[in-house]
């Protein structure tokens, strides 16, 4: 079963290394996004704390290793509910080590986090790495 659906959004792209030729990247950086361009074409430099987007356009949105260094991560998840469909999914894949900062998404403390802001929340973690988590939070919870 693809964990995609609908409209993808990867927000902080970068390169593009997980952009589906159909989806949309969003970056800051001019660079990466100029090298994300050999897969797709729908890119579009902004900050993920004011995404660029209409209300409920994208069935799923993938942050990948990037909602930590964003900083804000609450503000970057409303955001994110903000531009899902009713229903619609969002991928995290970290690789944060465990810290005590409370703005910060790992391990421990991703599942919880993302249900202030999604119904359903669930987690994978590869036991060949003890950083790594891949969460999926459906259904976005009304701002």
């Amino acid at each position: 079963m693809s964990r995609r659906t609908g409209r993808v959004l990867d927000v902080g792209c970068g390169e593009g290394r997980f952009l589906p030729p159909d989806g949309v990247g969003l970056d800051l950086d001019a660079d990466r996004l100029r090298a994300a361009r050999s897969r797709s074409r729908y890119l579009v430099r902004a900050d993920a704390h004011a995404l660029p987007f209409r209300d409920a356009v994208f069935g799923t949105v993938y942050a990948h290793r990037m909602l930590n260094d964003a900083g804000l991560i609450d503000d970057v998840l409303a955001e994110v509910c903000r531009v899902l469909i009713p229903g619609g999914r969002l991928l995290v894949l970290t690789g944060a080590r465990h810290r005590d900062e409370t703005d910060r998404i790992d391990r421990r403390s991703g599942a919880e986090r993302l249900r202030r802001h999604f119904e359903r929340v669930s987690v994978e973690l590869p036991p060949a790495n003890d950083r790594a988590a891949l969460f999926v939070a459906e259904g976005p919870r009304p701002l």
